[in-house]
């Protein structure tokens, strides 16, 4: 299913600090945003409403992973926190050190990827957040988490590989995998659906597309208008936030026209709001704008027509 543009943002909620990272958590309907300087934590339902806002004393949040009602884990620095008891007035306890990168989740499973090479996996406990340690198969770059697959960018011969595992994380042998093409080992960030995935940097325009059909791949290396400052995919599309203050939708069509130079969206959106936009989480059809001013907003992803 292919999408045509994105609405015109409107404000739901805002935090005091610029918005830095998020996560939708699909069986609560809920959408996690983590703000720094001055930190904060925004919960707002997949509609925009109802929105919660509660301050957490963390130096530089940067992930957030919302795993159930009452706990969530955020990122700051190379350190993992629990944030437990959401409901009322949250603890933060340290959870793990050593941590480059946290995602997910889409259900009750976090995934957070260590310096070390080593995956963890968080799942919301009784009380708090229980963490299972396991080996990973060469050193990881970047992971994202599917409903039902986890992305990879692993390293190793030329500018890395991009593989694709059954499951929440990336645990079980890869279903299929691609050499990614010179020029992409600078990208540090990972983003997939089932038809599509996207390597990317922020504050850089160069991206890698990966477009996949069953267990066949084709990355294509290639260039915004603009770097990019968060970036989604949802089903074969892909939206990026750029510096720019753009929402630029790209879909099928426009990734087969790209060229080693230039990505030409289908279609642009001002991200409105008072700052730039800083974070971009998709919760089905519905794409929440986080900006350095702390405004959260809410557009709709347009399905393209369909014509038989």
């Amino acid at each position: 299913m292919s999408y045509k543009n994105v609405t015109a943002p409107k404000l739901v909620a805002s935090l005091e600090g610029a918005i830095v990272g998020g996560s939708f958590h699909k069986k609560l309907g809920s959408v996690a945003l983590v703000a720094h300087n001055p930190s904060g934590l925004a919960i707002v339902g997949q509609s925009g409403s109802p929105a919660r806002t509660l301050g957490v004393s963390l130096d530089e949040p940067s992930d957030v992973a919302l795993l159930s009602r009452d706990l969530a884990a955020v990122r700051s620095g190379s350190q993992v926190w629990s944030l437990v008891d959401l409901a009322h007035k949250p603890r933060v306890d340290p959870l793990m050190d050593d941590v480059k990168q946290l995602v997910g989740p889409q259900g009750d499973k976090a995934l957070a990827l260590g310096w070390d090479n080593r995956g963890h996996e968080l799942a919301p406990g009784k009380n708090d957040i229980d963490v299972r340690a396991f080996p990973l198969r060469g050193v990881h770059r970047a992971v994202d988490v599917g409903e039902v697959e986890t992305y990879a960018i692993v390293d190793g011969d030329g500018d890395g590989e991009l593989r694709v595992h059954p499951g929440p994380s990336p645990e079980q042998g890869s279903l299929t995998k691609v050499a990614l093409p010179l020029g992409a080992k600078k990208l540090d960030r990972l983003r997939g659906a089932r038809f599509l995935q996207v390597a990317w940097k922020r504050g850089d325009a160069t991206v890698c597309v990966v477009k996949r059909a069953g267990n066949r791949m084709e990355p294509k290396l290639t260039r915004l208008d603009a770097p990019v400052n968060d970036l989604v995919v949802v089903d074969d599309c892909f939206v990026a936030a750029t510096s720019d203050g753009q929402l630029c939708l790209y879909d099928p069509a426009a990734i087969d026209a790209a060229t080693p130079s230039r990505l030409e969206p289908k279609s642009t959106t001002s991200a409105g709001g008072s700052g730039d936009p800083t974070t971009l989480v998709v919760a089905g059809t519905t794409l929440f704008v986080g900006t350095s001013s702390g405004e959260i907003l809410t557009a709709t992803i347009v399905r393209a027509q369909a014509f038989y």
